[in-house]
């Protein structure tokens, strides 16, 4: 069995740790209900079902969470095949299979509620709270007409669900990480003046299979590979007429996925000794390896994450570097770019997202870059945690470039 996904009983040790967070969550946002009403999610999934389903289902199915009597109460709702998989769970309160349709059966459970505000599953800024479909939604809307003036978003709740890591799912990424800087340590060593980037690209491959993980993004970008100043940086893959040469750096973006959890790391090599590296590369580099840890320093729960990102950005251009074009760093957790908040600037293209206040035990990548005259761009990425006072790296940071002498 590949070590890139969970085994079913893992998922659902992780969907009842989840669970476990729901009424907090929902109590600190004033929400007393939160529905997810979703159908046929092979197709069309609603990305946090794997947070708290768990699995897929088929016909119109709504998994209820109400805050009922000051007591958190579950229920599910779905085609009566559906049915005995979710009570073997044990998750929830009530297991309702229907037979002809859900709307009877949704009503009554609403009307014993009588809840104040109902959050469903849409955003306009965060697209992992955003798996409610349109058509859904107007289903949704007509079947409870009379509480329709009662629907708010459901962003916070599962930016929060998704978010704060579990001590489960915090041990699945720190795996994930520690097997990547082990595949870069080897790529270290295997490493050559006059290496293509798909030469390179070919032994992270091999080194992946041995491994037997996953990839944390498509695999023909992971790693992105960047050999020498000429290559235009960004999400491409490595190209067969790019070379490393003596004097200049291999940079790379690569992440793993570790039993449905994923790594996101860069690292950046240099042709040469440490005492051969010029100063523009070694002021580049230094200049990223204080960016990275004063804006680590600064991270605590309440931040919100465009402050985060300023402290990055406002030292790089302190250097007389131009400001780079992407945001500081994005959460980590079942994908690579797993939704929610963002360290980023405050930027039309990022709409809400930097203003999301950070929260403990969320996992972020810090990943500030800027470009030399002569060599190209220099970057690096690493991955925080966020605890209660502060942040702690997942695996240590890089301080340098590592050498290929």
């Amino acid at each position: 069995m590949s070590l890139s996904e969970l085994s079913v009983s893992e998922k659902l040790k992780i969907v009842g740790e989840k669970h476990s967070q729901i009424y907090e969550i929902m109590s600190s946002n004033q929400i007393d209900c939160w529905i997810i009403f979703t159908r046929e999610t092979e197709t069309t999934p609603d990305s946090i079902m794997e947070f708290v389903v768990g699995n897929d289902i088929v016909l119109q199915s709504a998994f209820i969470f109400a805050i009922y009597q000051n007591e958190l109460k579950k229920y599910a709702i779905v085609g009566s095949f559906d049915a005995n998989t979710e009570k073997e769970k044990g998750l929830w309160d009530e297991v309702i299979g229907y037979g002809h349709g859900i709307k009877e059966h949704l009503q009554d459970k609403l009307k014993m509620l009588n809840p104040e505000k109902i959050a469903l599953d849409y955003s306009l800024n965060d697209v992992s709270a955003d798996g409610l479909t349109h058509g859904m939604y107007l289903i949704l809307e007509d079947l409870l007409k009379e509480y329709s003036d009662r629907f708010f978003s459901a962003e916070p709740i599962i930016r929060a669900v998704r978010g704060r890591k579990t001590q489960t799912e915090l041990k699945l990424i720190t795996e994930a990480c520690r097997i990547t800087e082990e595949i870069n340590s080897q790529i270290t060593a295997y490493l050559r003046v006059g290496m293509s980037e798909l030469e390179i690209q070919s032994k992270f491959y091999e080194l992946v299979e041995k491994y037997n993980v996953g990839y944390a993004w498509k695999k023909h970008q992971n790693p992105m590979c960047d050999a020498g100043p000429d290559k235009e940086f960004g999400h491409v893959s490595p190209q067969p007429n790019s070379y490393t040469k003596s004097g200049y750096t291999l940079h790379n973006d690569f992440g793993v996925k570790y039993k449905g959890y994923c790594s996101d790391l860069q690292r950046m090599w240099f042709f040469g000794s440490k005492e051969e590296v010029p100063q523009e590369l070694r002021d580049g580099i230094d200049t990223i390896v204080q960016a990275i840890q004063l804006s680590a320093e600064k991270i605590k729960p309440g931040v919100e994450g465009w402050e985060i990102d300023k402290i990055a950005r406002d030292f790089i251009v302190s250097k007389g570097y131009k400001e780079y074009m992407h945001g500081l760093g994005h959460p980590v957790g079942i994908k690579a770019h797993d939704g929610g908040g963002l360290m980023g600037p405050l930027w039309e293209r990022y709409g809400e997202l930097p203003k999301t206040q950070l929260e403990e035990g969320q996992v972020f990548t810090l990943e500030p870059s800027l470009w030399t005259k002569n060599y190209g761009m220099i970057a690096l990425e690493e991955m925080v945690m966020i605890t209660k006072t502060g942040c702690k790296f997942i695996v240590e940071p890089a301080h340098d470039f590592l050498y290929i002498d």
